[in-house]
């Protein structure tokens, strides 16, 4: 029987830790990469970050990728050692994102060999699947205040041929989750959009939509990406968290949902500039949005201290600064109320 105290209640207050791209090639397991941030993945209600290379030993390359493209360091193809399955678990990780363009660099023994090793560490994913049906379904997993966390993740590249070398799953064929709207945000798009969000948050409490979209290295997002993470919000979406740029991006709170446009790589091999983000919800009510700067070296992430953290955290707001002017461009009746 539910209490007369229990009805009022104030709604409990949890956290969403997120981290960016987990590019975990050429990094070994045992070597610890992300130990410097295990407190603050580990301790949040719920831990979330982007699975962009695949872990699996398999041997046989994507046919979609061709030679010229890789020679000349057009395209990538990469994996991971299947051993990162513990560096996650140790982490603390929950949720993944798997609809990028990595997923399928190793094809369908490379999925099922990463979607195998996720279910048994029992880390909930979305994005890619043994056919479209599966790569759309939302994940949600329940956290300690309750609340059932959703997340969908899409590729949202523009134009045909780069999705098509990615992999998109079919009715009847593996592959990832996409959004091919080809940077077009029309009455058949959107309602397609709306359609999605509202099926997921059908199942869950609160939806977070990870789209991998963008220009690699670009801080800051394209005009598309801006129109496509305020709509998403506009279909109901309670978090955006955007990947795939491998760099730091401006964030934005539109109608009092957050939307981050890239977090940067969490881990990779290359040094780089990065940070975790830690957002506070009361219920599904967003509060707000703590940044730890950190810096990549050596293949391990370091959370950063004194004046190097300052600096980094001042260059955030900066990348802040420079998409609410993009912003107030695109969207000038809308950010006026705001």
């Amino acid at each position: 029987m539910i209490s007369v105290a229990s009805l009022f209640a104030a709604p409990t207050v949890w956290t969403l830790v997120v981290g960016g791209d987990l590019m975990l090639n050429a990094i070994a397991p045992k070597s610890q990469p992300l130990a410097a941030v295990k407190k603050l993945f580990s301790q949040a209600d719920v831990a979330y970050a982007n699975l962009e290379i695949p872990l699996t030993t398999a041997k046989t390359v994507t046919p979609r990728k061709n030679a010229a493209d890789i020679k000349a360091r057009n395209q990538f193809v990469l994996k991971a050692d299947p051993g990162h399955i513990g560096t996650l678990k140790g982490l603390g990780i929950d949720m993944v994102s798997l609809a990028n363009n990595h997923a399928m660099d190793y094809g369908v023994k490379g999925l099922n060999q990463m979607l195998g090793l996720l279910n048994r560490a029992g880390i909930r994913h979305n994005g890619a699947g043994k056919d479209r049906a599966a790569a759309n379904q939302v994940a949600v997993f329940r956290n300690r205040a309750g609340i059932r966390v959703g997340l969908l993740s899409y590729l949202a590249f523009v134009g045909d041929k780069a999705m098509y070398t990615c992999f998109p799953a079919t009715e009847k064929g593996p592959g990832i989750a996409i959004l091919g709207y080809q940077g077009q945000l029309n009455k058949t798009t959107l309602a397609d959009l709306r359609g999605r969000i509202e099926a997921a948050k059908a199942k869950c409490d609160l939806l977070i939509v990870a789209p991998h979209w963008g220009e690699e290295r670009a801080q800051l997002p394209r005009d598309w990406q801006i129109q496509l993470g305020r709509a998403m919000v506009d279909a109901g979406a309670d978090a955006v968290i955007g990947a795939h740029p491998h760099v730091l991006q401006g964030s934005e709170t539109y109608r009092g949902v957050p939307i981050h446009y890239s977090l940067g790589n969490l881990i990779s091999p290359r040094p780089a500039a990065t940070g975790v983000y830690r957002l506070t919800f009361r219920g599904t009510k967003f509060i707000k949005t703590e940044r730890f700067p950190a810096a990549i070296g050596d293949g391990k992430i370091t959370l950063l201290q004194g004046k190097a953290a300052t600096k980094l955290a001042a260059t955030m707001k900066g990348l802040d600064a420079k998409l609410a002017k993009r912003a107030r461009v695109l969207f000038p009746k809308k950010h006026s109320k705001q």
